[in-house]
């Protein structure tokens, strides 16, 4: 199995890497690696394995204001570099497919907000739609402006969540436009960062925030999202940590999510429509920003240590081994398959 990593490698350094998953005998080897991307930070992979979407999360491209995103080939471990874009936005930090693989969404960090691509026959980019947030919260070093952090899916719609006004704003694409149809509001200052869809009950919404260090769990009823629970995700007193990605297991019984200060996951059980506490996860490194959850493994990618890790996980009782942690690779922040 093909593991992909992004990274925060800086121009003509490697920065996307290809690992093989051993599943029988449990290590990850690496198969190939590429320069043609300045900090991938996040990456998208199309149904078919055969091409790679990847951010430039920076703040100049070509010598104009902004970042990228990439489209990359992907045959016989070898990397061609099909097409970039420039996203007229700074800092992309993630970047969404859609089912159809028609359009692409860029989420700009600092400068809160989303590129819409359509996706042309040869996987070249046309850019449809530029949306841009406004506002701020009252965390004033890292809510002084919007700042979007990823897009993902709702009932169809994409929902872009931006951390610096505490808000998911769903929209309809119009061919290529978007148009504003819900939001989502959350109390002030917890800084919402990703998000995802309980794969068993469609309504129910698992949402991580990085500055207050929780899941705050939302139940969709009709056009209205009522938020259900809030639960912190290091311990009590526990200061400097922040919240990355949220992952769920596949038989969804439990939800994942990556401590960054405290340096680890935290595990929680989905029991009787509630999240309960179970155990934290060292991740043997520092800065876990990504994880891979798969059946039967947890591949975490520690940004400050440049280390992956290899977790067996059992997801009938979240019990793990540590197959491997010292898996070297260069400010990893990023994993997909």
């Amino acid at each position: 199995m093909n593991i992909f990593i992004g990274s925060y490698n800086e121009k003509d350094k490697n920065s996307i890497y290809c690992y093989d998953l051993d599943t029988q005998k449990g290590i990850l080897n690496l198969k190939s690696e590429c320069n043609l991307v300045e900090n991938p930070s996040y990456l998208a992979m199309s149904k078919d394995k055969s091409t790679i979407y990847a951010v430039s999360e920076t703040s100049e491209f070509n010598g104009k204001f902004g970042g990228a995103v990439a489209v990359l080939t992907y045959k016989n471990e070898e990397y061609v570099l099909n097409d970039i874009k420039a996203t007229n936005g700074d800092c992309p930090c993630h970047v969404l497919l859609d089912k159809d693989e028609k359009y692409l969404y860029v989420s700009n960090y600092m400068s809160g907000d989303i590129s819409v691509y359509k996706i042309n026959d040869d996987k070249t980019l046309v850019m449809t739609d530029f949306v841009k947030h406004f506002g701020s919260g009252p965390n004033k070093e890292r809510q002084e402006s919007a700042h979007m952090h990823y897009c993902g899916f709702i009932d169809e719609k994409i929902c872009a969540v931006d951390l610096g006004i505490d808000k998911i704003k769903c929209y309809d694409n119009d061919e290529g436009k978007l148009k504003l149809v819900n939001e989502i509001d959350f109390p002030k200052g917890v800084g919402v960062r990703h998000f995802l869809v309980d794969n068993k009950n469609p309504n129910i919404i698992f949402v991580v925030c990085e500055l207050s260090s929780e899941v705050i769990v939302v139940e969709k009823q009709g056009n209205k999202f009522n938020i259900i629970q809030r639960i912190s995700c290091i311990p009590e007193n526990f200061k400097d940590s922040f919240c990355a990605a949220i992952k769920q297991s596949e038989n969804g019984k439990y939800v994942l999510v990556s401590n960054r200060g405290h340096d680890s996951i935290v595990v929680f059980e989905w029991i009787n429509n509630k999240l309960e506490f179970v155990k934290y996860i060292d991740v043997k490194g520092k800065f876990p920003r990504d994880f891979l959850l798969l059946k039967d493994y947890i591949i975490v990618a520690n940004q400050n240590s440049d280390n992956m890790i290899l977790i067996k996980f059992n997801q009938e009782n979240a019990d793990i081994e540590y197959l491997t942690h010292d898996i070297y690779c260069q400010k990893p922040v990023c994993v997909i398959k």
